[in-house]
């Protein structure tokens, strides 16, 4: 039925990975964010990336071309994919408060092409993905891409692959979160 809010993709449905690099939360933090990015290689080397302990760097779920998703970090945690604020950034979040802790981070497999499309089943995936956050954390209310938080370091991220395409503003309006890229 047009209008319906996406299902949630059954957990049955995610295999976890695990990560090292996550944080508890702090209280009162509460995520107003989902941010999307693209891999720059395979879901199987983010996995092992995402299992690195001197990467620093993880995401709360990896979705691949053929609709695979992956977890790495729990949901109440705080994954380590979003970066530091950088200048010129346009995160509306507040001031002083790593971006990390306000949002929750998809991954998503190119292949190391930054001009591969995004599937249908990969993009599937990623909605499904973003309604199991969302039915977590109905606090959230943006779908950000990561170059509005690192618009110097990470401005192709995701990409023209979802913001060409016009499946990072599908995936909004799916979703009914307000899109910043």
């Amino acid at each position: 039925m047009p209008g319906d809010f996406p299902q949630a993709i059954h957990p049955a449905l995610i295999t976890w990975k695990g990560s090292p690099n996550y944080s508890a939360p702090r209280f009162g933090d509460e995520p107003i964010a989902i941010v999307l990015h693209t891999m720059g290689g395979s879901l199987l080397g983010c996995d092992a990336w995402f299992n690195n302990l001197s990467s620093e760097v993880s995401a709360h779920f990896g979705v691949g071309l053929t609709g695979s998703v992956h977890q790495y970090v729990e949901l109440n945690d705080v994954a380590w994919g979003n970066g530091v604020l950088e200048s010129g950034n346009t995160w509306p979040g507040p001031a002083g408060i790593n971006p990390n802790r306000l949002s929750r981070s998809i991954e998503t497999e190119d292949r190391g092409n930054p001009s591969t499309p995004v599937s249908d089943e990969q993009y599937e995936a990623v909605v499904g993905a973003c309604a199991l956050i969302l039915e977590r954390f109905p606090s959230i209310t943006y779908l950000m891409t990561h170059s509005v938080i690192s618009p110097r370091s990470r401005a192709g991220c995701p990409g023209a692959r979802w913001l060409d395409s016009g499946r990072f503003q599908a995936l909004a309006n799916a979703l009914r979160l307000m899109p910043l890229s």
